[in-house]
């Protein structure tokens, strides 16, 4: 099978997949963010280990998924991957929340909700914004040890960034390859953001709206896990990467009052919320080339996608 036969292939095996698996949502009119739902996203999040283990089947394929952990030279890779989710995840709700100081709750409204419909009838203590802050270092130091996220971050980092992405690269270069890679993922999401992943509520233009955005999402957070992917050598860092970002993305509602605009922020997901990682994003882009170049060895296509030397660390 040739390399875009294999694209193709994968796309086509990842997208059916993801039909067949969301398919009872629609069916059964699961509630938004219900039981039905949480059950068929972490299901979810293992179809691309199972479409790339699908495709290399059929194509006889025997190259690497970038399974090595190469943690020796790469500490750098693993400290961002494990601590700047979760400080850029901070970030970008206190801009949301300077930029809309009225849907700051720091009485914790939705805190006190959350513990009502657990059957807790316990009073949350207003916050002081010391210890907002204090509790913000707190979580992205506690992101990266939530191992079970990793675990399921690890069933689409295998298939996205693991397989599909060098695939790409050989015929598009790094900065194409990386973008495209980051959009189709996020279009992969469009059947859970229409049961509410990430986009809860009524909100404007629901939920063509929230797929647009979800994709824009994607794409600038693929590019960070990409990065880790490429100068690394290994999935692992994005596979922290991943579940750091899914550990600390529903903290801010904490703090929001309800209301809020799900489309800007206060999470990640939000055109504001994610500020720091279209920062992030837009800077990382610069150290990929454009067009795709030749090398050898194990690491070949962080060789020649990122231009910086590995000896640097």
């Amino acid at each position: 099978m040739s390399r875009r036969g294999k694209i193709l292939a994968f796309i086509g095996v990842e997208y059916v997949l993801v039909a067949v698996c969301t398919l009872p949502l629609f069916l059964l009119e699961a509630e938004p963010m219900g039981p039905l739902m949480l059950v068929v996203s972490v299901v979810f999040m293992f179809l691309p280990a199972l479409s790339a283990l699908i495709v290399r089947r059929l194509s006889g394929d025997r190259s690497g998924l970038f399974l090595r952990p190469n943690i020796r030279g790469t500490r750098k890779q693993y400290l961002m991957a494990a601590f700047l989710p979760g400080a850029l995840t901070m970030a970008g709700a206190a801009l949301y929340f300077l930029l809309f100081p009225g849907d700051l709750d720091l009485t914790m409204g939705y805190m006190s909700e959350l513990l009502a419909l657990s059957g807790q009838a316990v009073e949350v203590p207003a916050a002081t914004l010391p210890q907002l802050i204090g509790a913000g270092l707190l979580l992205t130091l506690i992101a990266p040890l939530v191992v079970v996220n990793h675990i399921a971050a690890f069933g689409e980092e295998l298939g996205w960034r693991g397989y599909l992405l060098p695939l790409l690269i050989e015929g598009l270069g790094g900065r194409r390859a990386v973008l495209l890679d980051g959009v189709l993922w996020g279009i992969a999401h469009a059947p859970l953001v229409c049961f509410g992943l990430n986009y809860t509520g009524e909100y404007p233009g629901a939920p063509f709206t929230g797929i647009l955005m979800m994709t824009v999402f994607a794409t600038v957070s693929g590019i960070f896990m990409s990065y880790l992917t490429l100068r690394s050598g290994s999935i692992w860092p994005a596979c922290i990467a991943h579940g750091a970002v899914n550990a600390v993305r529903e903290a801010p509602l904490l703090i929001c009052a309800a209301g809020y605009d799900a489309l800007l922020g206060p999470k990640p997901s939000g055109l504001i919320g994610m500020a720091g990682f279209i920062i992030m994003g837009v800077l990382l882009m610069f150290r990929l080339e454009k067009r795709p170049g030749k090398s050898e060895g194990k690491n070949r296509w962080s060789a020649y996608c990122i231009t910086e030397q590995q000896g640097e660390d």
